[in-house]
């Protein structure tokens, strides 16, 4: 066990109540966090980014995932963090990561990009054993190889069976349970060595929607837990291959209504 483990998280807005929400949790377990990088840079520097790394066509994807009306991030989610926050008695989950960060004397780097070099510094710096990922972009290796032990990400399917996006729709369409993977985050698409499956249960009023949503507590949960078994030395690390899996795109909205069928026909078997 280390005394002094050191825990940074990675920002690309200050309203973020998934970051702030992990903040707080990590707080309340004594975890941290020493440090939060908050990135300034645009969406549209976001996505040449990603599109570098990824590919045009997972780029536009992720645009269609993250900015069309209904879809990531789901306005549903917060009130399954504030629920969870209210079960965890978390001061300040909602509030802007900046103003987090003052209140409670937690360093805020503020940087242009994640891929500036300014970024990497504020990890050596802080000296951060782990970084956890709420950004949802492509990092660059040197970001990754600053913290000692490295970067950690909540992946909404199961790894390595489900990669890239969409996987929680993906995996209902195979007739497999949702559920978060934490995982390292690597060069590549979710390739990182696997720390936890944790599975989403799927309640009798459940739509994709309703379940992405309430992942996000989900990941907060799975994430500070992997973070203490880091710290505790209590981790089992499972590798990865490429050969493993494969990787998912955006789903079409045609599949998409039929993945939503099945779930209705669960429930109506399930009464």
């Amino acid at each position: 066990m280390s005394a002094d483990f050191r825990v940074g998280i990675v920002a690309t807005a200050n309203t973020n109540p998934y970051a702030t929400t992990m903040a707080a949790r990590l707080m309340s377990q004594g975890l941290g966090p020493h440090c939060i990088i908050l990135a300034s840079e645009s969406a549209a520097r976001r996505a040449l980014a990603y599109a570098r790394v990824a590919g045009v066509r997972a780029m536009l994807g992720k645009i269609v995932q993250h900015y069309r009306p209904g879809a990531l991030p789901d306005p549903n989610a917060r009130s399954y963090l504030r629920d969870y926050a209210a079960r965890h008695d978390l001061a300040d989950w909602d509030t802007p990561l900046s103003i987090l960060a003052a209140k409670n004397r937690i360093a805020l780097a503020r940087v242009a990009s994640l891929h500036d070099e300014q970024a990497v510094a504020c990890v050596r710096d802080h000296r951060l054993d782990v970084l956890i990922n709420a950004a949802g972009v492509i990092f660059k290796p040197p970001l990754l190889e600053a913290p000692r032990i490295g970067m950690l990400n909540a992946h909404m399917g199961r790894l390595p069976e489900f990669r890239g996006m969409n996987v929680l729709e993906w995996s209902l369409w195979f007739g497999q349970p949702p559920g978060i993977t934490i995982h390292f985050v690597t060069p590549g698409i979710d390739l990182g060595d696997i720390l936890e499956f944790r599975p989403i249960p799927v309640g009798a009023d459940d739509t994709v929607a309703s379940l992405r949503a309430k992942s996000y507590a989900i990941m907060v949960e799975a994430m500070v837990d992997a973070v203490a078994s880091l710290r505790d030395g209590r981790a089992v690390r499972t590798p990865q291959t490429r050969e493993h899996g494969r990787q998912y795109f955006v789903m079409h909205p045609r599949l998409l209504a039929i993945v939503e069928q099945r779930l209705r026909a669960m429930k109506s078997r399930a009464t």
